[in-house]
């Protein structure tokens, strides 16, 4: 007799909404949504959320990018798999707040990896670094590599409830609204270039065992991805 309360993530109700206005003819195939701005203001939501309801309606083939035009909506909207999505989606987390949450537990993890790494854990943190360095033409694998630096940092800081707790969220960056939000920013010229110098300083920081500096190196690159997510 009774349903299952659920609580909808604020960008899966943003797709909902631009999914009715479709079926109403209020929102029509080559049309272009407005301003990511104009739909924070709109839909009375935060521009983060905007943004991952955009990746979100992408992945659902509803929408399409058009490098710097904006958002139009597809031709032939939606997908066969349409529902299987939207339940895939629901189920992720948002990239914003796995990003705040980065942001609290990496800056402690790297404090401890500042006072407590071995040689051989330096060792095995620059040699993540450089296997990033030779992939830098390769994406997907620099992607992998990336969360390999972070886990290896994790490891350094020798607390094993700190450590599975980066892994819970390292998990979480191999879902796909993540992963499709991620990588526009890892395309774009010159940023797999400005990732590395970032861990570098990081690891440097690290085998120098200056804390203070450590953690301001990992805020400062955490908060700049959380920046360059929000790119036009």
């Amino acid at each position: 007799m009774f349903n299952k309360i659920k609580t909808k993530k604020v960008y899966m109700k943003i797709v909902e909404q631009v999914r009715d206005l479709i079926k109403e003819g209020k929102l029509k195939p080559r049309d272009k949504l407005p301003p990511e701005q104009v739909l924070a203001e709109n839909f009375g939501t935060s521009r983060p959320s905007v943004r991952e309801a955009l990746s979100a309606l992408e992945i659902l083939g509803i929408t399409e990018s058009r490098g710097g035009k904006g958002n139009f909506i597809k031709d032939t909207p939606g997908s066969p798999l349409y529902e299987q999505k939207v339940m895939k989606l629901e189920k992720e987390e948002s990239p914003f707040e796995i990003l705040e949450a980065r942001k609290a537990l990496e800056i402690q993890i790297v404090d401890l990896a500042a006072n407590k790494a071995t040689q051989k854990d330096i060792d095995t943190i620059y040699e993540s670094l450089h296997e990033m360095e030779e992939a830098v033409s390769n994406i997907p694998k620099m992607m992998e590599l990336d969360g390999e630096f972070h886990m290896n940092i994790a490891r350094a800081a020798h607390n094993n409830l700190l450590f599975s707790m980066m892994d819970y969220l390292n998990n979480l960056l191999k879902e796909e609204l993540w992963v499709n939000m991620k990588e526009k920013i890892w395309n774009l010229p010159g940023y797999p270039q400005k990732y590395l110098k970032e861990h570098a300083e990081i690891i440097n920081a690290i085998k120098n065992k200056d804390s203070k500096n450590a953690r301001k190196r990992v805020y400062d690159h955490l908060d700049g991805v959380e920046k360059d997510l929000l790119r036009n």
